[in-house]
């Protein structure tokens, strides 16, 4: 029972990684700016330079699997 309990998790995780494959920057907290020390030393965020995003951990090799699964299959119905 706890295994099924934790593939749910898993799938559920995956599922949602290939959906949502970007979250907030973590050091501007999606602000894409820095705070500076002074008024004008504002600027891009060093991190994600600006863009509010970063890649969340996994979603490469979630989006990675599914083309080579999709490939695969595209391969056997040419056959």
């Amino acid at each position: 029972m706890a295994a099924l309990i934790i593939a749910v998790v898993v799938v559920g995780y995956l599922g949602h990684l290939y959906l949502h494959p970007f979250g907030q920057c973590r050091r501007c907290r999606g602000r894409g700016t820095n705070r500076g020390s002074r008024p004008k030393a504002f600027g891009n965020c060093k991190r994600c330079k600006g863009t509010r995003t970063r890649q969340r951990l996994g979603s490469k090799t979630v989006h990675r699997a599914v083309r080579s699964l999709v490939a695969a299959r595209n391969n056997r119905k040419d056959r």
